[in-house]
């Protein structure tokens, strides 16, 4: 038997994302296979911590970059979700950490979650994004997130001159995309 015997899948995910132990992730996840992906990710979008915070966020508290990796590997795994308290998505949390902790863990960090989705255009409940918890020291992150969010806006305002070619009467999704980045 494992050290966790007793444990909870809930409690094994938490612990595997603070201490950045992928098996016990691992070991949730062997326990899911008969379950379908949608299910699979609905149980993992929906673990959090005490504080509200989702596995994607304490593997950014702690610097948990594998099992952070680990997470993005599920199919139908949501990158951007909200704490409770702050409202700040994980991308604000790996930001807090190279500021504090360590860059070059937080600058992979930071990467990684850009190139799996993560929408740096986010703002927390006090209005931030995360380039506005950047501190100048640390410049290379705020490069990452700069570049990722003109990319993003580029993209909108391309599907956008695309959509404005066609010729029926209803409203596209870049309209709702045109207010997000008025927004923003």
């Amino acid at each position: 038997m494992s050290d966790d015997e007793g444990a909870s899948p809930r409690e094994r995910v938490v612990e595997g994302c603070r201490r950045d132990q992928v098996h016990l992730l691992e070991e949730v996840m062997h326990d899911m296979e008969s379950k379908s992906n949608e299910e699979v990710a609905e149980f993992f979008n929906g673990v959090t911590d005490p504080m509200g915070n989702h596995a994607l966020h304490i593997c950014a508290m702690y610097g948990s970059y594998d099992a952070m990796d680990y997470l993005f590997d599920i199919e139908f795994f949501e990158c951007d979700p909200l704490t409770r308290i702050d409202k700040d998505t994980p991308l604000h949390l790996a930001v807090r950490y190279a500021n504090e902790r360590e860059i070059h863990l937080g600058l992979a960090m930071v990467k990684m979650m850009l190139e799996a989705g993560c929408d740096p255009r986010v703002r927390n409940k006090h209005g931030q994004k995360p380039i506005d918890l950047t501190i100048p020291q640390y410049k290379d992150v705020k490069v990452e997130l700069q570049k990722a969010e003109y990319t993003l806006n580029e993209g909108f305002r391309e599907l956008s001159v695309h959509d404005d070619d066609d010729d029926d009467d209803e409203g596209s999704a870049s309209d709702s995309q045109s207010e997000t980045n008025k927004r923003v």
